[in-house]
């Protein structure tokens, strides 16, 4: 298994309205995307550390190959207006994926 995490900073002040977008596109992904392959996935922002203005955009897939035909199917048309829309928010330059091979699972 495998996490996957699509990091960026926003604006200051902007967090709201990239969420927005990405939350749209999120449900654009799983509708017409091979993100539906994905075990799960969550939105992340900073709290302590990290400014409130990084987010975590993160999936849980079960294999580097699943996660593979995800990010090549983003290519497609339906998903031009959510990266046109987030585009403009985006701190140039700070957007990148970290990739985590999952070793062990513990249970409280």
């Amino acid at each position: 298994m495998i996490i996957c995490q699509w990091h960026l900073d926003v604006q200051y002040g902007r967090q709201g309205d990239a969420l927005a977008v990405m939350r749209a596109w999120g449900t654009e992904k799983f509708a017409s995307s091979e993100f539906r392959r994905a075990r799960g996935a969550r939105l992340l922002c900073g709290m302590l550390g990290p400014s409130a203005s990084h987010i975590v955009d993160e999936y849980e897939f079960d294999s580097l190959a699943d996660f593979e035909a995800a990010l090549a199917g983003m290519s497609g048309p339906q998903f031009r207006r959510h990266s046109d829309a987030l585009a403009p928010l985006i701190v140039p330059g700070s957007q990148h994926w970290v990739v985590y091979r999952v070793l062990e699972e513990q249970r409280a």
